[in-house]
């Protein structure tokens, strides 16, 4: 028997994520309601983000559309702008997404947990960042996620 929608609240994923830490943050382009967590490792300046689905007004969107997302993103040194740092956020990977259903808090939990599986295991030689998938027009390749600053790239079937 397939699992039944669940609405959740604007409410009950506030509980559920403050208690472990995440704040609400405001992505600009984004509708939904998005917490993050810092959540540095190695010493990478990395954000755990919780894309989730609720829109204001407090409520989940309809069934069918979109679904609880969990991302890893490292902030990057870009310079300096009006006497601020600057940073430029680039994403390291995610998981599968979890369903809006009963036992949505579970399924969460479950990919909140795994976080460090998000963390690409290949490093670049140049610089140390990640590696991570990227399309170019020959096919797939590892890049360097420090890129532009370093450009060091490798074919994916020799990683």
């Amino acid at each position: 028997m397939p699992a039944k929608y669940y609405n959740i609240t604007e409410a009950e994923m506030d509980a559920f994520l403050t208690k472990q830490g995440f704040a609400r943050v405001s992505i600009e382009g984004t509708t939904e309601f998005v917490y993050g967590k810092r959540v540095d490792q190695d010493n990478l300046k990395l954000t755990l983000r919780v894309y989730t689905g609720i829109v204001p007004g407090g409520q989940s969107r309809a069934v069918g559309e979109d679904a609880i997302r969990v991302s890893l993103f490292m902030g990057i040194a870009d310079g300096v702008e009006n006497g601020k740092p600057k940073w430029r956020i680039t994403k390291l990977g995610g998981s599968k997404r979890v369903h809006r259903v009963e036992n949505w808090q579970v399924n969460l939990q479950k990919r909140l947990d795994s976080w460090l599986d998000f963390i690409p295991q290949h490093k670049c030689p140049v610089c140390g960042f990640p590696m991570i998938p990227r399309k170019g027009k020959h096919g797939m390749f590892l890049g360097c996620a420090g890129y532009p600053n370093c450009t060091y790239t490798k074919p994916i079937n020799n990683a």
